[in-house]
């Protein structure tokens, strides 16, 4: 989970953390219909396998990244920069980015993550951020609310992370 980071502690030794590329960050809020530092999934190279749970939730993905939504056997290859809809079931396979390093998931809502010192952003070398400073795992659920905090109980499935730790 990344938001735009924390500032105005690095003379604590805090790290700024934060979003690597601001620009589709920035735009996959927009679309999303989000407020400008609403937390977003940020994959490198390649992204997760995630299965959602519940009535449905508005996504889009930003960057140069290749993507299918899996609806009942039929497969929907995505175009980034477009809000997309996750019914319960569906499955999103984030299959890499091209000619790019980064790539952001953004829901329209909120995923339900902790925020320290004003961000959610998580540094997994310094251990802080939301998810108790660690990527997201196997089997791991991230449940999501709406943009009113109001919890439609709607989760992500974090099904399998593809590429073990490089």
């Amino acid at each position: 989970f990344q938001d735009q980071g924390r500032a105005n502690l690095y003379h604590f030794g805090i790290p700024y953390s934060g979003v690597m590329d601001n620009r589709n960050y920035i735009l996959a809020n927009a679309i999303a219909g989000n407020k400008e530092n609403t937390p977003v999934i940020e994959f490198a190279f390649q992204g997760p396998l995630l299965k959602f749970k519940g009535e449905k939730v508005n996504f889009n993905i930003t960057g140069n990244v290749s993507f299918t939504i899996i609806k009942k056997e039929n497969k929907i290859e995505g175009n980034c920069y477009q809000n997309y809809i996750l019914e319960d079931g569906d499955e999103l396979d984030i299959l890499s980015t091209n000619n790019s390093v980064y790539g952001y998931l953004a829901i329209s809502g909120n995923y339900d993550v902790k925020f320290q010192w004003k961000s959610c952003s998580i540094n997994t070398k310094a251990k802080i951020g939301a998810n108790d400073g660690k990527k997201i795992e196997k089997d791991q659920l991230i449940n999501i609310s709406n943009q009113h905090s109001e919890n439609l109980n709607r989760k992500l499935e974090y099904l399998n992370p593809k590429i073990e730790n490089i």
